[in-house]
């Protein structure tokens, strides 16, 4: 099971985060130092807001961890490594960083995987709990804007969400959520750090370690004054999601009420919706009156964006993910609005600034498209209904390569006795890789099967048989697409080396034969033979490898003489055999 799935299995049905399992580090920081503005940086090109985000996070954990060389963690830095940063422009899911004092692991689960709550309220719930865990931040992103940013912390007391957004142009340092175009109600997916497990140090104080307050004092009633209605929003702000829409004359229950981007904004509940909507397009009921009030026209601020749209554009794409040569539609959809509707449809890669034009304004539902390059890719689908309102939505998605199996056999030969040794390599397709080895001797049909698909990427085992074996591993992303790749080993007979002497014991000036005999490998044998008295440490070269098969010597003292014949094939292979032998007066 990867990583992923492992991750998906602890939080189902929950949106409880368990603190990652890890190495606690030793409290060397506080909030107010991982919150300084000199943490936080601006991506360095249009389109590696994910690489920034990320980038913040992990200095956040160096400084988290005691590393004094958090600052070297930059964004050209991390781009210049494969297990980051792709090179078509895109950041790797799953990586391990070694910039730090400890090794720290990132993985990229997807939002929807990791509660079963996909309310807003469920949102908001699952992110609180996160930061606790997390007070080096995570990473957000959003694919149908698309950005990312670096979502810092949680404050309770002012139920604000704080983050740091790496757009060009944007402070570098640690703001409300607000002030960006990502919430947490339409994150997508998130990078957080899994291991170590990282925490500040005992006498700081952190606004995400405080419990959330309710703020449910209020009991307001008030009428939505506006013609046109009002957006039902996720949160308290023009840039959050559009959840609903409370219509003309509608009378509400406000329980909250905050000012955020020039808006008096009020929570309310509406066709069994909670969100927020502009209170400066209502009219508040005084308890004491019996009739209500409204608020004329002429009085209603000219603020027209966050009065409700024409109609809601929910259009979509097949699949977020695709791999080179699939191809991807784009399919229109409306709500809310007067049919009929006109679509067209626009796509381009996400570094470049041209729109390509699948199809312009028509009746056509939806179009299909198979791109030519892997890379991330933009989606811009307008909508036009009977009464000419437009409405756009960008989304994005992304093209991978194809599904390329690298596995291979360590040695394409081997020596009976030896292992064989097989290690899975992939490239392309999409998600974690799984492994499966098969192996057989050629004169056999049925394989056996050695590692059933794991992450493994190595298996080995040891031949019964001198001969050849056909290798097979597949390689399976988590899309289901398989590669094979066959191999052949080849596995030679064992060298035996039967070489001799003539005797075990001679007197001086008498000669010593040594006759070089072999066995086994792959033929094409030469010898050498050398000697040496048993006090020395060197030896004595009596014949280099060549055909001969016999050496002499005469023993000028003594002593114990050492001798060692070496026998190798025609691979290479050597084997090694050694004698004494006796000399006396």
């Amino acid at each position: 099971m990867n990583h992923l799935k492992r991750i998906v299995a602890a939080l189902l049905c929950s949106v409880v985060i368990a603190a990652p399992m890890g190495v606690m580090n030793a409290e060397a920081a506080t909030f107010s130092q991982v919150n300084a503005d000199t943490v936080f940086i601006n991506q360095q090109k249009s389109y590696s807001c994910t690489l920034a985000a990320n980038v913040m996070m992990l200095r956040r954990a160096a400084i988290l961890l005691g590393d004094p060389n958090w600052m070297s963690i930059t964004e050209s830095k991390c781009a210049s490594n494969p297990s980051m940063w792709t090179d078509n422009g895109g950041m790797v899911w799953d990586y391990v960083f070694y910039g730090t004092t400890q090794k720290v692991t990132v993985s990229n689960p997807r939002v929807d995987q990791l509660t079963n709550d996909t309310s807003n309220s469920g949102r908001k719930k699952l992110f609180i709990e996160i930061l606790k865990n997390h007070p080096e931040g995570v990473v957000i992103y959003n694919y149908s804007i698309p950005h990312a940013i670096l979502l810092t912390d949680y404050d309770a007391k002012t139920d604000t969400f704080y983050c740091s957004d790496p757009n060009i142009g944007t402070p570098t340092k640690r703001v409300p959520m607000s002030e960006s175009n990502v919430n947490i109600y339409n994150v997508t997916s998130i990078w957080w750090i899994v291991s170590p497990e990282l925490h500040f140090t005992s006498n700081s104080t952190s606004t995400s370690s405080s419990q959330m307050q309710t703020v449910s004092d209020l009991n307001e009633t008030w009428k939505v004054t506006d013609v046109a209605g009002l957006n039902l929003r996720a949160d308290h702000g023009t840039q959050y999601e559009k959840i609903g829409y409370v219509p003309y004359m509608a009378v509400v229950k406000v329980t909250k009420r905050k000012v955020s981007g020039g808006y008096n904004w009020g929570y309310v509940n509406y066709d069994s919706k909670n969100g927020w909507i502009a209170l400066d397009y209502a009219t508040k009921i005084e308890e004491s009156k019996a009739e209500v009030k409204e608020k004329p026209q002429s009085e209603i601020p000219a603020k027209a964006e966050e009065v409700h749209s024409a109609f809601d554009n929910v259009s979509s794409v097949s699949a977020e993910e695709i791999v080179l040569g699939e191809k991807i539609t784009f399919r229109g959809a409306a709500q809310n609005g007067t049919a009929p509707y006109t679509y067209a449809y626009y796509y381009k890669r996400s570094y470049s600034n041209t729109w390509t034009t699948v199809k312009n304004f028509s009746e056509s539902r939806s179009e299909t498209v198979e791109p030519l390059t892997s890379a991330t890719y933009d989606v811009c689908v307008k909508i036009r209904d009977a009464k000419g309102n437009l409405e756009k939505k960008y989304m994005t998605f992304r093209v991978r390569k194809p599904l390329t199996n690298k596995s291979a056999a360590v040695n394409s030969a081997v020596y009976l006795g030896d292992d064989i040794n097989l290690k899975g390599k992939a490239s392309g397709g999409i998600g974690v890789y799984e492994y499966a080895y098969y192996y057989k001797r050629s004169e056999d049909e049925n394989w056996v099967s050695l590692k059933d698909f794991s992450e493994d990427t190595t298996a080995g085992f040891k031949p019964l048989k001198a001969t050849t074996y056909d290798i097979c591993i597949k390689v399976k992303d988590e899309k289901g697409h398989v590669e094979k790749v066959y191999k052949e080993v080849k596995v030679r007979p064992k060298l035996v080396n039967d070489s001799g002497v003539s005797s075990d014991s001679v007197k001086v000036g008498e000669s010593i034969r040594m006759t070089a005999a072999a066995a086994g490998g792959e033929g094409g044998y030469q010898y050498a033979f050398y000697y040496k008295r048993a006090e020395n440490t060197d030896w004595v070269t009596a014949k280099g490898f060549g055909e001969s098969t016999e050496a002499e010597f005469r023993p000028l003292a003594a002593t114990t003489y050492e001798i060692c014949v070496k026998v190798r094939d025609f691979y290479g292979r050597v084997e090694k055999k050694y004698f004494k032998v006796n000399v006396t007066k």
